[in-house]
């Protein structure tokens, strides 16, 4: 089974979406558009009639919700709120680890998919890497049993994939969006790292392109 992105040019490049019980790690630095294409990723299932849920440890439903309102193809998203599409904030400091996904999953069962923004600020009380790894590694666990397919924000620097403690080896596949430094302006690029059980051409620069009329990927591959 196949859930489809949200990008269809994307799709037809990973045999029709992300594979069924997996997890992929959405990452790339600041500005580069990884909230918004996981926003579009839920609203595509909420469209579809599928529960979807959005955990944010970075920014407030009301800031997502305004971002949504700046790209028509997003502004459905009121239309589907707290019907199957659920956005939950979660402050800055407060503890979350897998009893908070029990409660969540008791209280809002059958998610389809599932976004958490983002996983710089998930384990933040982890003790140290190694403890980082092991609790990292019992949530995607949690996930891939209870979620068709989550999608996890990572916050990077440079050219890094992850944070370094190992998340794109942990998750089933790694999409990076970074900018691309042309003469006239810089590009935003969407690169495919991995992706388990699935056919693709991998580190290919793939345009992104993002404004207020949508997200859409073209078939331009940038050398």
């Amino acid at each position: 089974m196949r859930i489809t992105t949200g990008l269809p040019s994307l799709d037809k490049l990973i045999d029709g979406g992300f594979p069924s019980k997996t997890v992929i790690l959405l990452s790339g630095g600041p500005g580069t558009g990884k909230t918004l294409l996981g926003l579009n990723f839920l609203i595509e299932g909420a469209a579809n009639g599928e529960k979807c849920y959005y955990l944010s440890v970075s920014e407030s439903k009301e800031e997502l919700l305004r971002a949504c309102e700046e790209i028509d193809s997003l502004k459905k998203a009121k239309k589907y709120l707290n019907k199957n599409l659920l956005i939950e904030t979660f402050p800055l400091g407060e503890k979350i680890n897998l009893e908070h996904f029990t409660r969540t999953f008791a209280n809002y069962p059958n998610i389809h998919r599932l976004v958490i923004d983002n996983v710089n600020k998930l384990l933040i009380f982890a003790e140290d890497n190694k403890d980082y790894r092991v609790k990292l590694t019992e949530i995607l666990r949690y996930l891939k049993d209870k979620v068709e397919c989550s999608l996890l924000i990572c916050e990077t620097k440079g050219d890094e994939i992850d944070t370094g403690n190992g998340e794109a080896f942990d998750c089933d596949g790694v999409l990076y969006v970074s900018f691309l430094e042309l003469e006239e302006k810089p590009m935003r690029t969407l690169d495919i790292y991995k992706l388990r059980y699935t056919s693709f051409e991998p580190r290919v620069h793939h345009e992104l392109l993002i404004n207020n009329r949508g997200i859409r990927l073209t078939a331009t591959k940038v050398i």
